[in-house]
């Protein structure tokens, strides 16, 4: 296991270098520039601005820049942001807890609720529950995640207020997981319940088609043909293996719910990565985007990985050399 980990490890570095180049490349070819607002103010100089542009080394061709941009990555530096003026890894420390306690709560969330759903639609296929489950599979899937929480806090938060509709913490408060976690799960219930219940959908729909798969295989036939109990048949034999596909997009939406959401984060105003990453674009503050796609980045190839090396804990037969 410890071989497999260090040799996958190894090979994503090659992948790393390729999504820089494009990120990059990408940035670079956006029209305009960084200091637009800069040359739009009268009051600068031609020699403040050649000055801020070789403070940022925007003064050098693009391949100096990306080299310049991969050594100091390397070192832990993604450089500076344009408009805040802070270094753009304590920017994403900053605001990565709070994305990071919602992504994770709301993914338990989901799966808390998708994968029972899925199990029993699909033991009872046709049936009242099984119907009942495709509708609330398909209205996660379908509603779009703005409209969903503009009427959630339209309900909860405006009509009959039981809930706080912006921020992760009452105004004058501190952001501490540890003294102050009551008024921060109260804020963020609404964020949880739309990220978790639209989640539900995609993993219901999954888990109910990979166990309507599996327990038409000759082995659950056998099992039940020893006359071993049902529950024993669904949750030991079919459920372990109809949870490799749930695995696989598990890895895949790792990242998407740790980018914040962005739609979810910038409607409920909440101090995370995602409404970071649309205040960034708005500003064309290119270190800030590049250091947050990047780390997005990471983190998606770390997700696969940790999918792969669950399968060898869901299905024995499967072995990481």
């Amino acid at each position: 296991m410890g071989k497999y980990i260090v040799r996958r490890l190894l090979q994503q570095i090659p992948i790393l270098i390729g999504v820089s180049i494009l990120l990059f490349s990408v940035f670079q070819l956006a029209p305009g520039s960084p200091l637009s607002s800069f040359y739009s103010d009268p009051n600068m100089t031609v020699e403040q601005l050649e000055a801020l542009e070789k403070a940022y080394g925007l003064d050098k061709s693009v391949p100096e820049q990306y080299i310049d941009y991969i050594g100091n990555m390397v070192k832990g530096n993604f450089g500076t942001s344009y408009q805040l003026k802070q270094p753009v890894s304590e920017l994403i420390g900053e605001r990565v807890w709070a994305t990071f306690y919602i992504a994770f709560v709301s993914l338990i969330l989901s799966l808390i609720i998708a994968v029972p759903i899925g199990v029993i639609s699909a033991t009872k296929q046709y049936s009242i529950f099984d119907y009942a489950g495709t509708i609330f599979a398909l209205m996660g899937i379908s509603i779009p995640v703005f409209f969903f929480a503009l009427l959630l806090i339209k309900w909860f938060g405006i009509d009959i207020r039981w809930f706080p509709i912006s921020g992760l913490v009452t105004p004058g408060r501190p952001l501490s997981f540890t003294t102050n976690f009551p008024d921060i799960f109260k804020h963020s219930i609404l964020p949880l319940t739309v990220l978790g219940l639209t989640g539900a959908g995609r993993f219901m729909r999954y888990t109910r088609s990979s166990m309507l798969e599996v327990i038409r295989q000759d082995y659950i036939r056998t099992a039940r043909s020893k006359g071993l109990k049902e529950k024993v048949v669904i949750y030991k034999h079919a459920l372990r293996n109809a949870l490799i596909p749930v695995i696989t997009l598990l890895g895949f939406s790792l990242p998407v719910l740790f980018s914040g959401a962005v739609i979810t984060e910038i409607i409920f105003v909440l101090p995370g990565l995602g409404k970071l990453q649309y205040q960034a674009v708005l500003q064309r503050d290119y270190p800030l985007m590049m250091g947050i796609n990047m780390f997005l980045a990471i983190f998606t190839l770390l997700g696969n990985l940790l999918a792969d090396i669950s399968y060898a804990f869901v299905d024995p037969r499967i072995r990481l050399d």
